[in-house]
């Protein structure tokens, strides 16, 4: 049996779906939440909700017939039951990002303005000193993971969203994990025809610094382009403030901030109303955001300096470098690139390559 670990997320039932559809009744998905009424996930029929504290874990509900731990995003709970977990089962961790290079010791994951403000914040300076660590023991029970590098060693494999950061990751935490591919699914990737769309522009993927986004700003100020910016995930308060302060004392009417959520169908439309997207996160972050952009027939920039930069030029996408191209911005993707694009996609994160690759998962120990 393959066993889950999940917070309340959007691609929970898109996973749970792949993994049913290769070999239906192997698995068991485990969402932890404070409430039992969950936001994102729909298959309550198929998932099991802990409450999501230390103190209330139920250990022998998870290790119960667990031969599979796959760690989807390593929380601070989820580092707890990993120390928890008998040698005898394995371990994948399924990096996100946020949970491997929020602990870098290199955080040079930040353009020049956003830096500046992030280096003023009283809570990030805490973050750095022995006094966060004391806390996040007291809370938590375990250290931040950067700390935690014995029980780290218990993980065998490891799941990245780019092939690329394998290496990093591993030479940062000294893991002895191997390498597995997986892709989350983040859509059927069935529409045959291109989507019309608008003349907006779509920036970032939530309120968090690493989306660079005064960088942004300073970079598109003087647009006449409408800016749709999701700000309604992630993040903290003083930064959120800021961003909005300075969005709407830059752009006035044009900015248009996203500060609550959306049903995913509202949502959908909203992003129909670009042509435009800028991720321009140094770090690995919003890939199903970036890729879902891509299918659709979008402008992607992103940021020359990141690791998915460098990949999706190496696979051969279409996709642009904010500093040298935003006279582009609000300007549609011509059909060829459009085309190119979308097989690329296809080719990378269609249900067939994600079927092989979970059944990859399932040989590991013969579980089909």
């Amino acid at each position: 049996m393959i066993v889950h670990l999940f917070e309340d997320e959007k691609f929970v039932d898109l996973t749970i779906d792949s993994f049913e559809n290769v070999s239906k009744g192997k698995n068991r998905y485990i969402i932890f939440s404070d409430s039992i009424l969950l936001k994102h996930v729909t298959r309550l029929d198929q998932v099991e909700i802990m409450p999501n504290s230390y103190k209330r874990v139920n250990m022998d509900l998870i290790i119960n017939d667990c031969k599979l731990l796959i760690i989807h995003y390593l929380s601070p709970l989820k580092l707890y039951i990993l120390k928890k977990i008998p040698n005898n089962i394995t371990v994948i961790w399924s990096v996100w990002g946020g949970d491997a290079y929020s602990y870098f010791s290199n955080q040079d994951i930040y353009e020049p303005l956003t830096d500046k403000f992030k280096s003023s914040s009283l809570k990030e300076v805490i973050k750095s000193t022995f006094l966060y660590n004391i806390y996040h023991l007291y809370k938590y029970r375990v250290l931040p993971v950067k700390n935690e590098i014995a029980v780290l060693k218990k993980i065998n494999y490891l799941f990245t969203v780019i092939p690329y950061e394998y290496d990093s990751i591993v030479k940062e935490f000294h893991l002895s994990a191997k390498y597995i591919e997986f892709n989350y699914a983040v859509n059927s990737f069935d529409n045959k025809l291109f989507p019309e769309l608008g003349m907006s522009v779509l920036i970032g993927n939530s309120a968090t610094y690493s989306n660079n986004h005064l960088d942004v700003f300073e970079l598109i100020k003087g647009t006449d382009k409408i800016l749709i910016v999701p700000l309604s995930y992630g993040g903290n308060k003083d930064y959120n403030n800021f961003v909005l302060k300075l969005g709407v004392k830059m752009f006035n009417t044009l900015f248009c901030p996203i500060i609550e959520f959306m049903k995913l169908d509202k949502y959908n439309e909203l992003i129909l109303s670009c042509n435009t997207v800028i991720m321009h996160h140094v770090r690995q972050q919003a890939l199903g955001n970036i890729y879902m952009s891509l299918y659709l027939g979008m402008r992607v920039f992103l940021n020359k300096r990141s690791i998915t930069y460098k990949y999706m030029n190496d696979v051969g996408m279409i996709v642009f470098d904010l500093e040298k191209d935003k006279d582009l911005i609000g300007i549609e993707l011509n059909n060829k690139y459009k085309v190119i694009n979308r097989n690329l996609v296809s080719e990378l994160q269609g249900k067939k390559t994600i079927s092989n690759k979970i059944k990859g998962i399932y040989r590991l120990h013969d579980i089909l």
